[in-house]
């Protein structure tokens, strides 16, 4: 009997990630970067300010997977960032950032993110209104959830108005290009309904299935072909990286209550344009922010907030997928400062709905640790 082999052809690039691991070359690039930025900087204005900063902390986490069934794990977090301010006058000023952050789960994989920030402002009205130039460029990998691992991109303009002694209003208007790397099935982002692979110790074992692409040698091969049998229709396809816009409206009110006590209220609207239209939405969002000094060096802080999605191109006939999903979010964060040094916790609870196949899920986030400004 003749043998007939399926083939589907993959002509992206070789990954040369086995020569060198992937974050030391996102490391030495970032480095690379800033400090060719910042000395091209020096020549064209003077450093006003200059602060690096350094933080170690450790926690619980009930869910970092947004999924459900839930795999709690302890982890540790070492960040680092730098910031430099630029002004050439009372009025133009240029903020550079430079910040990452390594999350390392204790008993799943784990996640980092690299990112550099500009923003050149710019005052009038004798210094009530401040109008900005945004910039950012970043790098996210994520071991546990490989379907969310991306570049991003951000160009978009803010401003803040001084309205009185206690009011001040903000406004940001964003597009940010998000660049997915790995080729995955519909919703197997973070909180979609999918979840972490369950290969060897929560994943730290396994390879994840959203990154394996066809020529990887996929069981299967017919499984690219909607409809090709039961269970293999378009929501069980691998699907080629990602390459989605988001554009972002947000507003917010700072109110000065008292001199120990001020508040934001803040609402934002995103709609998100993916080459896959099945993962296409708009959002609402809506919170509340609280920041209370009850003495010197302390500081203490809650917030609540709540999004509305709508996945506003899914088929009427796709009945796995839930079309209108709500997350909610309650925190509180406690902060001492002795001179440079902070010590702080934080607690967050997260409640949301998963688009894919009606799931919900609960997340509980405890962290304390430690950082140092030099």
């Amino acid at each position: 009997m003749a043998r007939l082999d399926i083939h589907i052809p993959d002509n992206r690039p070789e990954s040369q990630a086995g020569d060198i691991p992937f974050i030391q070359r996102i490391l030495c690039g970032a480095l690379a970067f800033a400090a060719a930025l910042i000395w091209s900087l020096v020549w064209a204005g003077p450093l006003q300010a200059m602060d690096l900063t350094a933080e170690l902390s450790a926690g619980y986490d009930s869910n970092p997977a947004l999924s459900d069934p839930a795999d709690g794990s302890g982890f540790s977090v070492y960040g680092g960032g730098g910031g430099y301010l630029f002004k050439w006058s009372e009025d133009l000023m240029l903020d550079v950032s430079v910040e990452g952050r390594y999350q390392d789960y204790w008993q799943v994989e784990d996640n980092y993110r690299i990112q550099a920030g500009t923003a050149l402002t710019y005052a009038m009205a004798g210094g009530r209104f401040l109008a900005a130039l945004l910039g950012e460029a970043a790098a996210y990998r994520d071991d546990l959830i490989e379907a969310d691992a991306r570049n991003e991109g951000v160009l978009g303009i803010g401003a803040d108005w001084i309205l009185t002694n206690r009011l001040t209003l903000g406004f940001e208007q964003t597009c940010r290009w998000l660049s997915y790397l790995n080729w995955a099935r519909p919703f197997s982002g973070k909180g979609q309904g999918r979840g972490a692979d369950k290969a060897g110790k929560g994943g730290k074992q396994g390879k994840h299935p959203s990154s394996v692409s066809p020529a990887q040698g996929r069981a299967d091969p017919l499984i690219y072909r909607s409809g090709s049998g039961k269970g293999k229709g378009p929501l069980q396809q691998l699907y080629p990286p990602r390459d989605n816009r988001l554009l972002y409206t947000g507003v917010d009110l700072d109110i000065f209550i008292l001199p120990s006590l001020t508040s934001r209220v803040y609402a934002a609207y995103g709609d998100l344009n993916s080459s896959l239209d099945l993962e296409s939405y708009w959002e609402l969002q809506a919170g509340l922010g609280v920041s209370w000094v009850p003495e010197a060096h302390w500081r203490v802080g809650f917030e609540a907030r709540g999004t509305r999605v709508r996945y506003d191109r899914v088929p009427a006939n796709m009945t796995r997928v839930r079309q209108t999903n709500t997350i909610g979010s309650l925190g509180m964060d406690v902060s001492r400062h002795w001179g440079h040094l902070e010590l702080f916790g934080q607690l967050e609870w997260t409640w949301g709905e998963a688009p894919l196949d009606y799931h919900d899920y609960t997340q509980t986030v405890i962290l304390c640790g430690i950082s140092y400004l030099f």
